[in-house]
């Protein structure tokens, strides 16, 4: 196997930092007028697309026309959920997704300087996973949040996959949609742990690719485990479905 790249990357990480920045003060000084969610996605998803393309990454989205109207358009909440291959992965879908998703994100990235304040600023959900008290509160707000109109992206391995198989999925996101009674979509990425894997920073460049599937209804599962065993099910088959490519 080739040596990962490693001048190219540095110089976009260290370019992407300041840029990062000055798109965090950005956002800021547009919040008062536009709203800070509103900002948020004025700024935010340009940053990205930028930044993924000093990467050399292609961003495809596979399967999005498929999905009813209501929920391409945000009328519908969703729940989405697939597999979590790369520290790229909220980004990306933040670059990728049309229906501008938040995510349920653990508390400490909060105090994250810049990152943590411009994904507050988004309006992210965050989980104090350490107080069983703290995540059932937050729990109960993000079932609000969607009951509302939020569209949510989770991933229910709960961490990332060092070699890119599946890990088991946790139940809290398929209780979130089973409470607020919204579809969960399943979807898969392709290429993100080619890119950056796991414990590594010199991102190589690549295509990045998100496959959806079918919505899950809650309604047709009796609890939450039975949805989470058919919504794991869905992911792995996307997983062994190699995409096409688009030209």
């Amino acid at each position: 196997m080739p040596p990962r790249p490693c001048l190219r990357p540095a110089l976009v990480w260290i370019f992407g930092a300041l840029v990062l920045a000055l798109s965090v003060c950005l956002c800021f000084l547009l919040a008062p007028f536009l709203g800070g969610r509103r900002a948020f996605w004025i700024v935010a998803p340009r940053y990205l697309r930028g930044t993924a393309r000093a990467f050399g990454v292609r961003l495809e989205l596979l399967g999005w026309e498929a999905l009813a109207e209501e929920l391409r358009s945000g009328r519908r909440p969703a729940v989405f959920i697939g597999n979590h291959t790369s520290l790229f992965d909220p980004p990306l879908m933040i670059a990728t997704l049309p229906c501008r998703p938040v995510f349920i994100a653990k508390r400490e990235l909060a105090r994250v300087p810049f990152l943590g304040w411009v994904i507050w600023l988004a309006g992210f959900i965050f989980i104090d996973r350490g107080h069983r008290g703290a995540a059932r509160q937050s729990m109960e707000k993000a079932v609000a949040r969607v009951r509302a109109g939020q569209s949510i992206v989770a991933f229910p391995e709960g961490t990332r996959s060092r070699d890119g198989r599946l890990l088991p999925f946790k139940k809290g996101p398929f209780i979130l949609a089973l409470e607020a009674g919204v579809p969960v979509v399943p979807f898969a990425v392709h290429g993100g742990s080619e890119i950056l894997p796991k414990g590594a920073w010199r991102a190589q460049s690549g295509s990045y690719r998100i496959s959806l599937g079918a919505p899950l209804e809650p309604s047709d599962f009796p609890d939450a485990e039975a949805l989470r065993i058919a919504a794991e099910s869905a992911v792995r088959g996307l997983l062994e479905k190699a995409p096409t490519p688009t030209a």
